[in-house]
């Protein structure tokens, strides 16, 4: 489970866990680890059932069996044993997750603690017992009422109905903010303390009252000050000889805490699936077996656009991504099931009306209670990002084309300009030379001044490209240190746009603990871009196997460092291997042949070399050396 999943789960009020229809627990959160003392291993399988109270364990089962087979909601209550020994009471409910038939595959339980409720009606329920023992003898001795009223005082309620005298202690009427002794007894005093929006309530549980004699109901009173508190009120109709009711008695309890946290509950439930409908990000479970059972939250469903009636299988998920995707989707899945880690992956959506979308993918593995392969992870739909970066990107490459348009006009007319005058020069000495020379008698003395003036102005434009090419020598790096691992990595993020378009899949391959190097990051970083394009366009025309580009860094003997970028390309005829790093030579349609050139003179500008070598296979690698950190 990622992080931010993991943090959501974790801030939920209460102990939040995940159990499989053989009753096995899979997931638990950080609460039920801190209150019971139960790490996951300990709680997977059967462990868990250390944390029920041994009474109350065969009856909970019982229920977790019967809420599996019916697919219905469990509510219950239990009681757990906290770290240090001590058993509390928790009320349990719980989620189920069902499959496109309907069976429930999972169910995912929320335990909030009740302890201090429980003890309130343990109290309650044994007034409840005094009282109908009281009221069962009243039914028999009517000269008892007075004896059964005064029983009925802790937070009791006494109404006769028929003569609308209603008697309240004043525990009771604390529960309502008043004070003692200022309640008048009345039926319409009674009905202005309970919250308008609830009093349909109240008159339908009294009619259900008339029908059994029990009495049950929940209902806010407004208190003198403005706050708002939940009352639960429980108690017995009773009728007279002709089956009119004539009196009721009960009890009420304040339930303000337990419906706050019954509120909060619904709340943070809310705000998940809110979240994750604005984050346009749907989760899912996989276990890795031959089965492939996966579930979607329904986020993944409308991201997807499937219809929940169909079961998602790998096949069908296959039917939504892009072809251009599939084998990287393909490779993903199969490197999952084998490498048993963490992963993370990007591809394209096809929908069924041909618009594109594209998705981010990240998922955690775990071992369930069968030490199964399991993967617990979320899907982003992150096409409005991808779409502005793809804008974004083609604008930067608008203007890096317009950028060396105008380099490149810069240069031309900076030499044109430079070599002009003393070419000019040349020609005039050269033609005055030669009417010299056709002169009768000729003039040699002038002739051979002439020529001086030639081979000087021949000088001058050779200084003329001295300087030029002054301008583009290199220069003393800027030492810092590099990691070329982590260099490496943020080129192929800056670039993966540019790869996706290309149809290119990066590998990578780094040694562990690899050494730093000194050097200019900047520069270092553009050898690597310029072999990142090269490789990429050398399989630009690759349609038979995957465009795959391999990123390698090794530790060579005498503290040097290697990073090599491996194609599958069209590769280099061997006649060619030492024209590659000369400038103006390019065997790509277009290309100004100075990349290469460039990027040796920047390496043995850091006391490296860069070469190219032919794979055995199809393709090229291109590798640089340098000195590391000793």
């Amino acid at each position: 489970m990622n992080n931010e999943l993991s943090s959501v789960i974790d801030a939920l009020p209460g102990l939040v866990w995940t159990a499989l229809p053989d009753g096995h627990v899979d997931f638990v959160n950080r609460q039920w680890r801190e209150y019971t003392g139960l790490s996951l291993e300990d709680s997977c399988q059967d462990g868990w059932h250390s944390a029920i109270y041994p009474e109350d364990l065969p009856q909970f089962l019982e229920r977790l069996r019967s809420c599996f087979a019916s697919g219905g909601v469990f509510e219950g209550e239990v009681r757990m044993r906290r770290f240090d020994g001590e058993f509390r009471w928790f009320a349990v409910r719980s989620n189920p997750m069902t499959d496109a038939s309907g069976a429930v595959v999972r169910c995912s339980f929320l335990n909030w603690d009740i302890e201090e409720r429980k003890r309130g009606e343990k109290l309650l329920d044994e007034d409840i017992i005094e009282r109908k023992r009281a009221l069962e003898t009243l039914q028999a001795n009517q000269h008892l009422l007075d004896l059964a009223q005064r029983a009925a005082r802790a937070m009791a309620f006494d109404w006769y109905i028929q003569r609308e005298i209603n008697t309240w202690s004043q525990e009771q009427e604390a529960l309502y903010g008043l004070a003692p002794g200022t309640f008048d007894g009345t039926y319409e005093s009674w009905r202005k303390l309970v919250h308008p929006n609830d009093w349909p309530a109240i008159v339908a549980s009294l009619k259900h009252a008339q029908q059994t004699g029990d009495i049950s109901v929940e209902y806010r009173v407004v208190w003198p000050d403005g706050s708002i508190h939940w009352l639960a009120a429980n108690g017995r109709m009773f009728f007279d000889d002709e089956g009119r009711p004539f009196r009721m008695v009960g009890f009420t309890a304040d339930v303000t805490r337990r419906k706050s946290v019954e509120e909060e509950l619904r709340r943070s439930t809310a705000f998940l699936t809110q979240a994750q409908h604005v984050s346009s990000t749907g989760s899912f479970w996989w276990r890795v077996s031959t089965t492939d059972e996966i579930t979607w939250s329904e986020e993944l469903y409308r991201i997807f656009e499937f219809d929940r009636a169909t079961p998602i299988t790998l096949e069908r998920i296959r039917t939504r991504i892009h072809p251009e995707d599939l084998e990287a989707f393909g490779t993903t899945v199969d490197l999952a099931r084998v490498t048993r880690e963490d992963f993370e992956h990007h591809h394209r959506l096809l929908m069924p009306n041909q618009s594109i979308k594209y998705v981010h993918v990240v998922a955690q593995a775990y071992r369930d209670q069968n030490e199964q392969l399991a993967y617990i992870g979320a899907v982003q739909d992150v096409t409005e990002r991808r779409v502005s970066e793809v804008a974004l990107d083609k604008a930067r490459s608008d203007l890096a084309h317009v950028a060396r348009i105008m380099s490149l006009g810069a240069l031309t007319a900076s030499i044109a300009h430079e070599v002009n005058q003393p070419l000019s020069g040349i020609i005039t000495n050269a033609n005055t030379c030669m009417r010299m020379l056709d002169a009768d008698p000729p003039n040699v003395d002038g002739a051979r001044e002439t020529a001086r003036r030639t081979i000087r102005d021949g000088h001058r434009a050779a200084d003329v490209i001295t300087r030029l090419r002054a301008l583009f020598s290199r220069k003393s790096a800027a030492a810092e240190l590099v990691d070329l691992n982590e260099a490496t990595r943020e080129v192929i993020a800056l670039s993966r746009s540019e790869l996706e378009r290309n149809r290119v899949i990066p590998r990578t391959e780094f040694a562990a603990d690899l050494p730093l190097v000194t050097g200019d990051r900047v520069q270092l970083q553009q050898v690597i871009l310029n072999l990142l394009r090269n490789g990429s366009d050398a399989m630009s025309s690759i349609n038979d196997r995957p465009r795959e580009l391999l990123f390698i860094t090794e530790v060579e003997e005498d503290d040097f460092v290697r990073l090599s970028v491996k194609d599958a390309g069209t590769g280099f005829e061997p006649q060619a291997a030492d024209r590659l790093f000369q400038p103006f030579n390019s065997t790509k349609d277009g290309g100004m042949g100075m990349g290469l050139s460039v990027s040796r003179s920047i390496i043995e500008s850091h006391r490296g070399r860069l070469w190219a070598a032919l794979n055995d296979g199809p393709g090229v690698t291109f590798s640089f050396s340098i000195p590391s950190v000793g």
